[in-house]
């Protein structure tokens, strides 16, 4: 009896998948979009250049949603909970090389040159094996990361190219990586079972930042605010910008250093996407500043808030220290006067970017509150006593630093000087919205004496 014509385009035309095939090859495919996710967000703190950065911030949040998709599909396959859960746990000899490369620009040559471009392949062929119609949800799914993993090629050759980087100048390391890739069609995809990238995560203590940015240590004064307009203006938007940068760095640092945890994969795919915004944040940030005629360097910056991240003993502090407190308490007032004070400018488009950033703050202070509440109940840390630390922590900086403000020429809050008193103006229902009690927000503004 014949059943159709086949399709002699496959690269196998009799390899159709049953459901056990279709789980066990997809299942490989998962393990590296999770291992792609975590392996890029720990470049982002690693790579200097903003253009890298940015685009590694999304590439992260993509890899990681594609890891979302493609679990809730293997869920739909019939595999448990555990057996997903050590998909998570695998890895790859070409990843865990790419981890260690031994500069940005080496880790991005074997990403987009040989890492994206065999995993598109794998997608294809997976898609070649489908079962025609009953196998339609997988397709669809493939067919998105396709494109997305094409798209992300195509922007890290283009950065190569920009930056000078010839196809011969690591090609050591890529036929490194082409002798250590997975193999769907193998037992095991050919991966590393209980070994994955960021289970001995790379921490530096300062993230890199562009060369032209004087990166002032932790502890360093900032120099004094320009007393003119302009001057001041520039000087802020410039302040913002790296302040966005560091929470770039952080978020990514989040996906890859918290691996090895008992987070779900949402957890590390709301972190991607929060590092995504961020990353989005810095490209507006970087008009606002274009637009008062600053340059990216033109004054000093650091990364207290990184470095006071790292120094948090547990993973529930860091959360709250981040996202509860910078997040989801300061930052929603600072963008909501933000916005307000441009506006008053005339700078209408300014103000419109300031409001995206301010409703982009209520989900990262929820992402706080509710991670760190959850790791909390399951590892039995007093929830209210991590918190006052990582208050107190911040304190303490601050008050290193409390007289480096001085009068001020314009109406942006600026960071650190002006964060706490009469010139801020708290943003209650941004509070509420991204889940604090009228107990907790009353609490707030006794300890930061502001308006309400």
């Amino acid at each position: 009896m014949s059943h159709g014509p086949r399709n002699y385009s496959l690269v196998d035309p009799g390899d159709v998948h049953d459901v056990a095939t279709n789980a066990q090859r997809l299942g490989v495919l998962f393990s590296v979009s999770v291992e792609l996710s975590r392996l890029i967000g720990g470049w982002i703190p690693r790579s200097p250049e903003l253009p890298e950065k940015l685009a590694l911030g999304k590439l992260t949040f993509e890899d990681a949603d594609a890891a979302a998709a493609l679990e809730t599909r293997l869920r739909e396959l019939r595999l448990s909970e555990g057996e997903v859960e050590a998909l998570r746990r695998r890895t790859s000899p070409a990843l865990l090389a790419l981890e260690r490369a031994e500069s940005g620009h080496a880790f991005l040559a074997g990403l987009v040159r040989v890492i994206k471009p065999a995993f598109v392949a794998d997608l294809q062929r997976h898609i070649d094996g489908a079962p025609p119609y009953v196998d339609e949800p997988t397709v669809r799914i493939l067919r998105r990361v396709i494109a997305e993993q094409e798209q992300h090629i195509a922007k890290g050759l283009s950065m190569l190219a920009d930056r000078g980087v010839g196809w011969t100048d690591h090609l050591e390391l890529e036929n490194e990586l082409r002798g250590g890739l997975w193999d769907t069609r193998a037992e095991g995809g050919n991966l590393v079972t209980g070994e994955f990238v960021g289970r001995e995560p790379i921490t530096l203590d300062q993230p890199l930042w562009p060369a032209a940015v004087r990166q002032l240590a932790y502890e360093d004064p900032g120099p004094a605010y320009p007393s003119d307009f302009d001057g001041a203006m520039r000087r802020c938007v410039h302040d913002l910008i790296f302040s966005e940068v560091e929470a770039l760095d952080i978020f990514g640092h989040y996906v890859y250093a918290f691996a090895d945890t008992e987070f779900p994969w949402e957890f590390h795919r709301a972190a991607a996407r929060i590092a995504w915004d961020e990353a989005r944040h810095v490209e507006l940030l970087l008009d606002v500043l274009e637009r008062y005629d600053g340059t990216v360097g033109e004054f000093p910056a650091k990364a207290p808030g990184y470095d006071e991240y790292r120094r948090q003993d547990s993973i529930v502090e860091k959360l709250i220290m981040v996202n509860v407190i910078a997040e989801g308490e300061v930052s929603t007032d600072t963008q909501t006067q933000h916005r307000d004070a441009f506006r008053e400018l005339g700078d209408e488009l300014s103000a419109t970017l300031k409001d995206y950033e301010m409703a982009d703050e209520v989900v990262h202070g929820r992402f706080g509150l509710v991670w760190s509440r959850w790791l909390a109940d399951r590892t039995g840390e007093d929830w209210s006593a991590a918190y006052q630390r990582a208050f107190q922590a911040l304190e303490e900086f601050k008050g290193q630093h409390d007289d480096e403000g001085g009068d001020s020429p314009i109406p942006l809050i600026r960071l650190g000087a002006d964060e706490t008193g009469s010139k801020r103006v708290m943003n209650v229902e941004a509070k509420r919205l991204a889940g604090f009690t009228d107990e907790e927000i009353e609490r707030m503004r006794a300890q930061s004496a502001v308006e309400v």
